[in-house]
């Protein structure tokens, strides 16, 4: 039986999904990244408007990690709050199922060859004939990404038709849905793409190969996964970003918990009222149902959330930098507002330096809340505070020069 198994087949199939996949989120960036960058920036002044933002941007980019990094280079910037931060992230939950529902609509239901070749032969030519302009040259990337994703589909869809036919369920032991929790998980962390985890459960449970409810429980798993690679990233970075990056776990792991309690409802709503006759369709609309639950369940938390993730995660005055060192210089949008900030912070200390030297009080001049974090003289030596002036502004030629526009 194992022998009708093309696993090649299969491999090529999940690498030309991914390669698809990467197309279309390098093309959407060039064409619009900078514009959903702003989005996130300017439209998170609430938590409903954090949470839309978090969908649609998402939902285009079609990239939940992508907008994570934008988020933790707003916050660490000190540009966006970590209520709304929480928001976008809870939004970008909701809008990553988007990939979901075209895999499983269009990717099983239509004959991939009458959309899918047309759509990578005038990509590629699009990109020989027109690849001198950067605006074509990345409508090209994405029509070939567009078709080479359901390509993918398609090649895994016949690695295992074969073995489908001649598969026996029954043959599997019940080892519980926390083994294909785990699954979910591990091939998420190795592959880095949910989508590509959602992708091969759509094929095997299309095919036969998995039930509904371990589908299910993959999916869960593959929410989870997603989560890592944040995680990762916050190692040893600035305390706002780890907020954030814990939240992102935290809200998906809750989240994973909720659904796997109510998995039972969730799979009789999924199967029984809205997509009986179709189980693909069926496991798309599970992943968002159970997706949209958990931000209903922890919407009304956030506050709170924020205010644990600020006490178990502090600030830590140990540079001379207020604002720069929370900040990738990668990010122009998070960036520039911070190295203005940072600008203004220099000006105020050369000030304060100056009063002191003078001996005039600087209360004569700052108001109380421009005495608030001051990190360069507080009970140092004039000697010491100028060589921090000097280190300070190495520190902001340093950033701006790193700054990518």
């Amino acid at each position: 039986m194992f022998e009708s198994f093309d696993i090649w087949k299969l491999l090529a199939g999940l690498g030309i999904f991914m390669f698809g996949m990467f197309l279309m989120e390098e093309s959407i960036k060039k064409l619009s990244g900078r514009a959903f960058k702003r989005l996130i920036r300017e439209y998170t002044s609430g938590k409903v408007k954090s949470i839309l933002s978090g969908i649609f941007t998402t939902a285009i980019l079609q990239s939940s990690s992508a907008v994570s990094l934008m988020v933790l280079a707003f916050v660490g910037a000190r540009i966006m709050t970590m209520d709304n931060a929480i928001g976008v992230i809870l939004g970008s939950n909701i809008g990553t199922t988007i990939t979901g529902w075209i895999v499983a609509t269009l990717g099983f239901q239509v004959q991939i060859e009458s959309f899918a070749l047309p759509l990578i032969g005038i990509g590629g030519l699009g990109l020989i004939f027109l690849g001198q302009s950067e605006k074509y040259s990345a409508v090209s990337k994405l029509l070939a990404g567009f078709g080479f994703l359901f390509m993918g589909i398609d090649y895994m869809k016949g690695s295992v038709e074969t073995f489908a036919q001649g598969f026996d369920m029954s043959t599997i032991p019940d080892y519980g849905l926390m083994v294909y929790v785990g699954i979910g998980v591990l091939l998420t962390a190795v592959m880095q793409s949910s989508s590509a985890t959602m992708a091969i459960v759509l094929t095997a449970l299309n095919a036969g190969i998995i039930g509904f409810s371990a589908s299910a429980a993959m999916v869960i798993g593959a929410n989870l996964g997603t989560t890592i690679t944040v995680l990762l990233g916050a190692i040893g970075a600035a305390p706002a970003k780890k907020r954030v990056a814990f939240s992102h776990f935290a809200f998906n792991l809750i989240t994973g918990i909720v659904a796997l309690v109510a998995m039972p409802l969730l799979v009789f709503i999924s199967l029984s009222v809205f997509a009986s006759n179709n189980h693909v369709v069926a496991l798309a609309l599970f992943h968002t149902i159970f997706n949209v639950l958990g931000v209903l369940v922890f919407y009304p938390l956030i506050k709170y959330f924020s205010v644990l993730l600020t006490k178990v995660f502090p600030d830590k005055l140990e540079t001379l930098t207020l604002h720069i060192n929370n900040v990738t210089p990668n990010v122009a949008e998070a960036a520039i507002p911070a190295l203005r900030m940072e600008s203004i912070h220099l000006v105020q200390e050369t000030l304060r330096y100056n009063l002191a030297v003078l001996d005039i009080d600087e209360k004569l001049v700052f108001t109380s809340s421009d005495l608030a974090g001051k990190k360069i003289r507080a009970g140092i030596t004039l000697e010491t505070q100028y060589n921090n002036l000097k280190l300070l502004q190495a520190e902001l030629f340093t950033f701006s020069a790193s700054i990518q526009t």
